[in-house]
């Protein structure tokens, strides 16, 4: 079966401070692909809840789900980090 690939948004908060976020998730679909987030980022009571109301605490930071949808193509690393995360 053939894995797709979906972006997953957030929004992250730290007091005053609010910035934006993505994963890309390899899945067959969208369902699964949102299981897999909520289980990465332990979110409590994921599977009975709309992701539209997920909200979880990563140390101080507080994120809430915004959007998912399937990308076409494999995504690109960043240009500054090469993918690494770190600038």
């Amino acid at each position: 079966m053939k894995l797709r690939t979906f972006k997953i948004s957030f929004k992250l908060y730290y007091h005053e401070v609010c910035d934006w976020s993505s994963e890309y998730i390899r899945s067959k679909n969208k369902r699964t692909a949102l299981r897999r987030f909520a289980r990465l980022h332990k979110i409590k009571n994921a599977d009975g809840d709309d992701p539209e109301n997920w909200h979880w605490w990563e140390g101080d930071w507080y994120n809430t789900f915004r959007l998912i949808k399937e990308v076409a193509g494999k995504p690109q690393p960043c240009p500054h980090c090469d993918g690494a995360g770190a600038i």
